[in-house]
């Protein structure tokens, strides 16, 4: 993919859902797909970290009947940061770390931070069993509304949106367009990471990690989907080798889709 070409515009003030605490928690419906469908709204979010929720920010989840989160983070910052207030609202948690290191995945390959793209394409597969886990956590009974996140809700959250919209079906342009739209709250981000950790921590805390990932660039996402491409031919075949299970694959269509 071309990473200059046109990125189409996705509606900001239907899709954000405002908030005091998560800036990043967005709606993942009214995405079209190539064989017609429409994702639905209402059914399935994306954000950044819950425990920023606050007081005020419950009457909203319950309004939106939010009833499970599923939680990429890992150990570590769970024990650091915690969940908010989610026993608050009869909310599920479930924890699905993309990559822990009190619990490391057998024989998955090394995750790799010499390019975004690399990062990225080494995540879907040594987070492939927490994917996979995610999907099979939306379709449980009983499990939707949904929202899935990780700390910022670019990477980890980023890939698993890519995923899953790309199993619905959603054109590559549209994979790419929700994704960048993280890129308009990347200062917000920084800002909120710098008031928690200290000047000193942020100073630290990108040595060796590529520059890319710094923000929500659309090239990156796009080497991401080219992988899959080249590698597995299409995220179908992408899920078949990462073990999601076909009633997973077809339930998300019937649950997600209009």
């Amino acid at each position: 993919m071309n990473g200059a070409r046109q990125i189409r515009s996705l509606p900001m003030t239907e899709r954000r859902v405002t908030l005091e605490g998560p800036v990043n928690f967005r709606d993942l419906g009214g995405y079209p797909t190539a064989d017609g469908h429409t994702t639905r709204w209402g059914r399935v979010f994306r954000s950044d970290s819950t425990h920023t929720l606050t007081a005020a920010d419950i009457p909203v989840l319950r309004e939106l009947g939010m009833r499970t989160a599923i939680d990429f983070r890992s150990a570590q910052e769970i024990e650091r940061l915690g969940i908010g207030p989610l026993g608050d609202v009869a909310i599920t948690h479930v924890h699905c770390p993309t990559f822990d290191h009190s619990n490391p995945i057998t024989d998955a390959p090394a995750i790799v931070l010499s390019s975004g793209i690399d990062f990225y394409s080494s995540m879907i597969e040594a987070g492939a069993p927490s994917y996979v886990a995610a999907a099979n956590s939306i379709v449980a009974d009983d499990a939707l509304p949904a929202v899935f996140y990780c700390l910022a809700g670019k990477d980890r959250t980023g890939v698993f949106a890519a995923i899953l919209l790309g199993l619905l079906g959603v054109p590559d342009d549209v994979i790419v367009a929700d994704y960048v739209l993280t890129h308009e709250v990347v200062p917000l981000l920084a800002e909120r990471r710098i008031a928690r950790d200290g000047a000193d921590h942020e100073a630290t805390r990108w040595v060796g990690i590529p520059e890319e990932l710094k923000g929500a660039h659309a090239f990156v996402m796009e080497g991401l989907i080219a992988r899959v491409h080249e590698k597995w031919g299409s995220w179908s075949e992408y899920a078949h080798a990462a073990g999601f299970p076909d009633e997973t694959v077809a339930a998300l269509r019937e649950q997600l889709l209009a």
